[in-house]
């Protein structure tokens, strides 16, 4: 099995670290004879030098070990439901899900390709017969455009999902802490000062993702001793008209959504912010401090599921899961204009307080091991 042609050998990346061709191979391997140090080191030279996985290799010696024939296997199916081919890029979160999926799978050795259902009518079963005639036998489901099931063949798959809206079957899945995102943003607020934070969301938003974020928000304004029914406006869409007679109502001195909308509405009401509502987005498009709220790591959330699949691969394990695993990546609190700075002082005990909530305070360190063992 030949390797690729730009990717150098075990003796030339020996050579380049002064270390033998064996402790290369084991440092490539994370084995644990090699000291962690060494093996930075080692990994850092050889990706300088263009080094890559080879995931078809990689599979070759598994089969090998387990008595198995060996298959090509080198393209991960990214696949998507949306009502155009290229909807799903326009949303910030999903461009970024993508970038950070194609990225570790180029790490890994493999390729990622887009697939979308509407090619086929929407036809699941028929995608499944495409998918396994090309030898793709690794899916990754992108976020589905309407929350529901999808009747793909599953047995002969290594599948992993984005976030909950895939609700039938269960697979291996990768998302965001929701929850603490939510419970995040109110700690926040209220040791900015805030008192009367409310909760203004779509309910057909939170169902995507379990309805985390309300129960987030109702878990911590509890903790705080700020709970209050009426500083919850939760319709199943949001628009300007019942939202702002729900601020007339509620009074909230700061307001927590997903709905970048509400700065507009919020100033064509002649409500300045953060003056007389302060406001932080649960899923902000940008970490540029513009807004306040949370910046959810997609790229890492991209990366996980890539990592799902391949482990799946590599373990030749196919078919719905027995016990399916959900990874979580913590997104990242970014201070913004549209919401008072907790004051100097107050800043750390907060951060002790909810360090065990959400830990990426500083920017994401995503690891990026290169190989699934």
């Amino acid at each position: 099995m030949r390797r690729h042609s730009q990717t150098p050998s075990l003796g030339t990346i020996a050579e380049a670290a002064g270390v033998s061709r064996a402790a290369v191979s084991m440092a490539l391997r994370n084995h644990p004879r090699i000291p962690v140090s060494t093996r930075e080191r080692i990994q850092k030279i050889a990706n300088e030098l263009g080094w890559r996985p080879n995931p078809l290799l990689a599979e070759a010696m598994s089969a090998i070990r387990a008595g198995q024939p060996t298959t090509d296997r080198i393209t991960l199916a990214w696949v998507t439901s949306d009502h155009r081919r290229d909807g799903w890029r326009v949303g910030p979160f999903m461009g970024r899900c993508w970038e950070g999926a194609e990225e570790r799978a180029e790490r890994a050795g493999y390729r990622l390709e887009h697939f979308w259902l509407g090619d086929v009518g929407g036809n699941a079963t028929r995608l499944s017969e495409i998918l396994y005639n090309r030898g793709i036998n690794g899916v990754i489901i992108a976020p589905l455009y309407e929350p529901g099931t999808l009747a793909m063949q599953w047995p002969r798959f290594a599948a992993a999902t984005i976030a909950y809206t895939l609700t039938e079957p269960r697979l291996h899945r990768a998302n965001d802490n929701h929850s603490a995102a939510a419970r995040v943003c109110v700690a926040r607020l209220h040791a900015a000062g805030r008192r009367r934070i409310g909760l203004a969301l779509a309910a057909r938003l939170d169902h995507r993702v379990a309805d985390q974020w309300t129960g987030g928000y109702l878990l911590e304004t509890f903790a705080e001793g700020i709970g209050n029914d009426a500083l919850l406006h939760r319709p199943y869409d949001l628009d300007p008209k019942s939202f702002l007679a729900w601020v007339e109502l509620a009074q909230p001195d700061a307001i927590i959504s997903t709905e970048p909308r509400i700065l507009e509405w919020l100033a064509e009401a002649k409500i300045n912010v953060p003056t007389d509502i302060a406001y932080c987005s649960l899923d902000l498009a940008k970490d540029d401090g513009a807004v306040a709220g949370i910046y959810q790591d997609a790229h890492g959330i991209g990366a996980a599921a890539v990592d799902l699949v391949a482990g799946q691969l590599l373990r030749h394990e196919r078919g719905l899961p027995q016990k399916p695993k959900t990874t979580v990546i913590d997104g990242r609190w970014i201070d913004g204009a549209t919401a008072p700075v907790v004051p100097e002082g107050l800043d750390h005990a907060l951060l002790r307080k909810t360090a065990h909530l959400l830990v990426n305070t500083g920017p994401f360190g995503t690891t990026h091991p290169v190989a699934y063992d």
